[in-house]
């Protein structure tokens, strides 16, 4: 008799402890790479960062957590507008959300 088969998406939730959340180019993949050996492309236009980018901080007594580099957020991704849906996924897979804010000013935001 013939066993059964059968085809399974399986989908990890836990991406991160921490997830860097902010505009496109508000600096998260720069505290990234400062903050952990996570090497993510840096660069001075948005979305360069399009999946998000792990890194590991450890800390002289053992002590370690994960920061993940979340894609950009921009106004309106609840309507499916830039990474949209896609966005809000990736936030939903970290346990800790730390909102990275551009206080220079120079996105006009």
């Amino acid at each position: 008799e013939p066993g059964e088969e059968r085809r399974l998406t399986l989908e990890l939730k836990t991406i991160a402890d921490v997830g860097l959340v902010g505009y496109p180019n508000a600096g998260k993949s720069t505290l990234l790479s400062a903050i952990s050996r996570a090497r993510p492309k840096i660069a001075s236009y948005p979305f360069t960062t399009l999946t998000p980018k792990v890194g590991v901080v450890k800390f002289p007594d053992s002590f370690r957590f994960t920061v993940a580099d979340i894609p950009g957020l921009v106004d309106g991704a609840h309507d499916n507008r830039g990474l949209g849906h896609t966005f809000l996924r990736h936030i939903e897979r970290t346990n800790t959300l730390v909102y990275v804010l551009d206080i220079a000013g120079t996105e006009g935001r």
